[in-house]
């Protein structure tokens, strides 16, 4: 955050995303580091989080180390990194190390040398990405009861993240095309990030703005003005994130793309849109192939009271360039998930042929 926002907020953690293929061949061992260093593993955590004492301080500085989850164990949230280093698994995290950029650090260390050096940090599309995922992880408290309160208060300070690297950003039409741009390789991700983000910061009264004015109020005096004060800065925050949400076209056709390939779900317009494609002799990499998604599928994609849509080219035609490549993407993803089925190819030999 401190590389982003001229005012942050303080913090005694530091979170590392690893790049575990590197480190793997790497013959510095991590642990021995960290153990000269003064750090313990937490027991908790079992060894993807560190800690040591704070000089003339009661507290502690903790250092968390999390991988892109592709690298991660079967059933399990660790990745293994070295000898008695793990990392958690990441959503985004490939992302996050992809969309970085080298900064220059300086500081004095414990003993008063002056020290200089370089660090990658996340660019803040990507950090808007992480800081999504983890308010959508936060607010539906998946951790459990015990964590409720906790889960609640993280909420609101990715929530509030959000809201002030967006308030910091010099062009936001720039970000806009990066944040959608960065999901080209994995645009399943993406359009799941984009709901999140579309979910939350809706309107006044959706999840993300809810724990934001939450995060203001914590931070007002208890007074008659709070309340208006609350929901002003509420209001702006919510102006602001509208500024990269994607317009409702975006969402009905990822949603046709959906009803249209979701097979083993029973999505209603699978056959009829792979009978067109099979009939036209069209492969599903074909840049047609978003074109020709069935008119039907869009029936329940607006709310009530919206314009009739007669064919898949409406909607598309009312996306930006990085918005429908990133729809491409995703189609293509979801038709190549329907190429590994047997029966489908055998139907739909020359839409879905190898």
């Amino acid at each position: 955050m401190k590389f982003t926002v001229a005012k942050v907020r303080g913090t005694k953690d530091v979170d590392f995303i690893l790049n575990v293929i590197a480190l793997r061949k790497e013959p510095l061992q991590l642990a021995k580091l960290f153990e000269s260093l003064g750090y313990a593993p937490v027991p908790e955590s079992r060894n993807f989080q560190f800690v040591k004492p704070i000089p003339n301080s009661t507290e502690t500085m903790r250092i968390e180390f999390m991988a892109p989850e592709e690298f991660k164990r079967h059933n399990d949230i660790r990745v293994d990194i070295q000898n008695g280093v793990h990392a958690r698994a990441c959503t985004g995290g490939s992302i996050a190390i992809t969309q970085s950029d080298r900064h220059t650090i300086s500081g004095n260390l414990p003993n008063g040398t002056p020290f200089t050096g370089q660090i990658r940090v996340t660019r803040p599309h990507a950090l808007v990405m992480l800081k999504l995922l983890a308010l959508a992880d936060r607010y539906n408290n998946l951790r459990g009861p015990k964590e409720a309160r906790h889960d609640r208060e993280e909420a609101q300070t990715h929530a509030s993240d959000i809201v002030a690297i967006l308030a910091a950003l010099p062009d936001l039409p720039a970000f806009n095309a990066q944040f959608i741009g960065q999901f080209q390789q994995d645009p399943i991700l993406g359009v799941h990030v984009l709901s999140i983000l579309l979910n939350f910061f809706r309107d006044i009264a959706s999840p993300g703005l809810l724990v934001y004015s939450e995060h203001v109020a914590a931070n007002l005096p208890q007074d008659r003005a709070t309340p208006a004060v609350v929901r002003a800065e509420t209001e702006v925050a919510q102006k602001l994130v509208a500024r990269i949400v994607p317009p409702p076209e975006f969402f009905a056709v990822a949603a046709a793309i959906n009803d249209s390939t979701n097979h083993s779900q029973g999505g209603p317009f699978v056959d009829e849109y792979l009978s067109n494609l099979e009939n036209a002799r069209m492969p599903i990499n074909d840049p047609l192939a978003l074109q020709s998604l069935p008119a039907g599928a869009f029936s329940g994609a607006y709310s009530p009271g919206a314009t009739f849509v007669m064919s898949a080219s409406e909607p598309i035609a009312k996306l930006s360039q990085t918005q429908r490549e990133l729809l491409h993407a995703y189609l293509q993803s979801k038709l190549n998930a329907l190429g590994t089925d047997e029966s489908l190819r055998k139907k739909y030999p020359h839409t879905l042929k190898h």
